[in-house]
């Protein structure tokens, strides 16, 4: 085994585990097996500044990590959060920059043979309705390719009665939007019982 290769390998395993230890409650996105989950805690780590509380599930599409693959970086993750979230266009582009600098920088920072300066995110996006939005992330990869990635996304936002729970769901894949990953990532629920 090549110890160059091994070492960011263990540094991203780390950053992973990390996030695990803050695991305290059930993954409530529903997806196949072999879609790696992981929930995180409110305030995130690497994004302190999204002042919410409540959790982030996460749900990873088999190939997420492979460059290769038809799913690469494409994967599903949810905010169930206490505070509305008072979504706009501006907002979202604001936060999901946040979101994206944020971690890619953290991650960057533990894989000392690529450290370097990770390109600032920019994000766009169109609002559909008062639940619905679309957009695009153009953001660095410092997990896998360490080269910049074009992230479409779709955004949608509910408030969950019977939990008191405000919902933010978020689609993301490099992939264009009629791409057999998004039908996938469609078919993932939230298994919440709201009204």
């Amino acid at each position: 085994m090549n110890f160059s290769k091994t070492v960011p390998f263990f540094l991203i395993l780390l950053f992973f585990l990390q996030c695990k230890e803050d695991n305290s409650s059930k993954n409530i996105l529903n997806a196949p097996e072999n879609w790696r989950g992981e929930v995180i805690e409110f305030p995130l780590k690497f994004a302190s500044s999204l002042q919410y509380s409540g959790a982030e599930h996460i749900r990873f599409a088999p190939g997420w990590g492979k460059e290769k693959a038809k799913d690469y970086f494409s994967y599903v993750f949810l905010w169930e959060i206490d505070q509305k979230p008072k979504l706009s266009t501006k907002k979202l582009e604001s936060e999901m920059e946040i979101y994206f600098d944020g971690l890619m920088n953290m991650v960057s920072k533990m894989n000392l043979k690529f450290l370097k300066d990770v390109p600032k995110s920019k994000a766009f996006f169109e609002k559909v309705n008062d639940s619905l939005y679309i957009g695009k992330v153009l953001t660095y990869d410092a997990f896998t390719t360490k080269k910049e990635v074009n992230l479409n996304i779709i955004v949608e936002n509910r408030f969950c009665n019977l939990d008191n729970r405000h919902l933010v769901l978020f689609n993301v894949s490099p992939q264009a939007p009629e791409h057999p990953v998004w039908k996938k990532m469609k078919n993932i629920t939230i298994d919440l019982e709201c009204e």
